[in-house]
C-alpha cells in the first residue's frame, strides 16, 4: 500500500482499520474519491473547523516577533480578535463558534499569563512531497503547534487539543503522536532534555518525558508498523468493523459492512452510542445481541456442516483444500489439551481447585504459576492431549 509518509493521524488511522485507511490515503478508483469528498462536506467538518480557528489563533497569539524575538502582551482582547479573523476565513455556525470562545476564555484564565521562550510555532517537519526521514528509514510529517525552552535547558513541545475526551496520563506516555514528535525532536535537538505536552483546551495540561531508550523502542516499532502498513495490498485491504464504523465515509463501499447490513447483523455490531441509552434499553441492546449471536452460531454451524459433508464428502482427513477466487478451505490438525477433575482435585487443595473454572486450560494455566513447582507439574502431567482436525477458511490475501 502507499505510504508516503507516517503522522499519528494516519496511523491510528490504519490500526482501527485498513480498509478506511486505504480508500482515504491511497483511493484506487473514483467512488474512492468521492466518498473522500463527502466526508469532508462542510456538515461534517465542524468540530475539525472550530480546532483549527483556536489552533491558528493561539499560535499566532504566541508567535514571537521576528524583528524583536519577543512575544505580544498576553492580551485576552488579542487573542479574541484573532479567534474571529480565524472564523471569516474559515466559517463555523454558530454553537461551534461559542464553543470555541468559550474554550478560550478557560483557557486564558488558567493558562493565558504564563511567559516563555518561544522558539518556534506551527514548527513542521518536513512536508506532504518531502517528509523528515528518521534516522531508521521511517517517513514522518506533521506540525508541532508551540516549542519553548524552559530556564533548565529543557524544550517541550506543545499541542493544543479541541477534543471532548480527556487524555490520562498512561495515555499520554504511550501517545503516538508523542513518540512520533518526540522522535523528531530528540534528531533535531540531540542531547537535550524534552517534554511533551497535551494543552487540553477544555480541561488542563498533561505532560509526558521519554527517556532515550523510551524513544529508540518507539522508533523500532513505528518501523515495523511503515513495513506492515506497506506489505498490505492497495487492491483488498482488510476492513475492521467497530463502533468507528457508524462515522465511516467508506461503509458504502465496504463490503463487510455490506455483508453484515444485507444480513441484518450491522446494527448488532454498531449500535448506539451506550452512553446514550436509558436501562431498559441498554438491557434491550444486549438480549438483542444474545439473541443476535445466537442465531449466528447456529447459522455459523449449518455452514460448517454444509462445507463439510458436500465439499468434503464428510472426510475430515481429507488433506485437500478447495480453491475459490477468493478463499482458501480445508481442515487442519490441531490439539486440544483437557483435564480429568477427579485427578485435578486429588492434586490441588480444594481452595485452588475453585479457582479452576470448568477446568479449561486457561482456567487451569492462570492458576499453575501459584502452586508449588512439583504440584504444577503433577497439575500438567494429569493433562489429556487430544488431536482433532478443524476446518479452516482463510482468504486468499491471508495465505502466505
Amino acid at each position: 500500500m502507499k505510504v508516503p509518509y507516517l503522522s499519528a493521524s494516519r496511523l491510528r488511522m490504519a490500526e482501527d482499520c485498513v480498509f478506511q485507511y486505504g480508500k482515504k490515503y491511497d483511493p484506487q478508483s473514483h467512488d474512492d474519491v468521492t466518498a473522500k469528498h463527502k466526508s469532508q462536506h462542510r456538515h461534517n467538518m465542524q468540530a475539525a473547523k472550530v480546532g483549527t480557528n483556536i489552533h491558528n489563533a493561539l499560535e499566532e497569539w504566541r508567535r514571537p516577533n521576528p524583528k524583536t524575538g519577543r512575544t505580544r502582551r498576553p492580551l485576552l482582547s488579542k487573542l479574541l480578535e484573532l479567534y474571529d479573523d480565524e472564523n471569516a476565513k474559515n466559517e463555523v455556525n454558530f454553537a461551534f463558534y461559542e464553543d470555541g470562545k468559550s474554550m478560550i476564555l478557560r483557557w486564558f484564565s488558567e493558562r493565558g499569563s504564563q511567559h516563555m521562550k518561544v522558539l518556534d510555532v506551527e514548527r513542521s517537519f518536513g512536508t506532504h512531497s518531502a517528509p523528515h526521514i528518521l534516522d531508521n528509514g521511517v517517513p514522518v510529517f506533521g506540525f508541532i503547534d508551540l516549542v519553548f525552552r524552559h530556564k533548565d535547558g529543557a524544550i517541550e513541545l506543545l499541542d493544543y487539543k479541541s477534543q471532548r475526551k480527556p487524555i490520562l496520563q498512561a495515555e499520554a506516555d504511550s501517545d503516538i503522536q508523542a513518540g512520533i514528535y518526540l522522535a523528531v525532536a530528540s534528531e533535531i535537538w540531540p542531547d537535550t532534555p524534552l517534554r511533551f505536552t497535551f494543552d487540553l483546551l477544555r480541561y488542563g495540561t498533561v505532560t509526558t518525558v521519554w527517556t532515550d531508550d523510551k524513544i529508540q523502542r518507539f522508533k523500532d516499532w513505528l518501523k515495523t508498523k511503515y513495513e506492515w502498513l506497506q506489505s498490505i495490498p492497495a487492491d483488498s485491504p482488510p476492513a475492521t468493523i467497530g463502533e468507528g464504523c457508524k462515522w465511516c465515509a467508506y461503509v458504502d463501499l465496504c463490503p463487510t459492512a455490506q455483508r453484515l447490513i444485507h444480513t441484518g447483523s450491522w446494527d448488532m455490531v454498531v449500535g448506539d452510542d451506550l452512553d446514550t441509552l436509558d436501562k431498559d434499553d441498554t438491557l434491550d441492546t444486549l438480549a438483542g445481541i444474545k439473541a443476535a449471536k445466537s442465531i449466528l452460531e447456529k447459522k455459523q454451524r449449518q455452514v460448517e456442516s454444509q462445507i463439510r459433508d458436500e465439499w468434503f464428502q464428510g472426510e475430515t482427513n481429507n488433506s485437500e483444500r478447495i480453491e475459490t477466487d477468493h478463499w482458501s478451505v480445508g481442515f487442519t490438525d490441531r490439539k486440544r489439551t483437557e483435564y480429568i477433575p477427579s485427578e485435578v482435585q486429588r492434586i490441588v487443595n480444594p481452595s485452588v481447585f475453585g479457582q479452576m473454572v470448568r477446568l479449561t486450560k486457561a482456567a487451569v494455566d492462570r492458576t499453575l504459576p501459584i502452586l508449588p513447582a512439583d504440584t504444577a507439574q503433577d497439575v500438567k502431567d494429569s493433562a489429556i492431549v487430544k488431536p482433532y482436525r478443524t476446518l479452516t477458511v482463510r482468504r486468499k490475501s491471508d495465505v502466505k
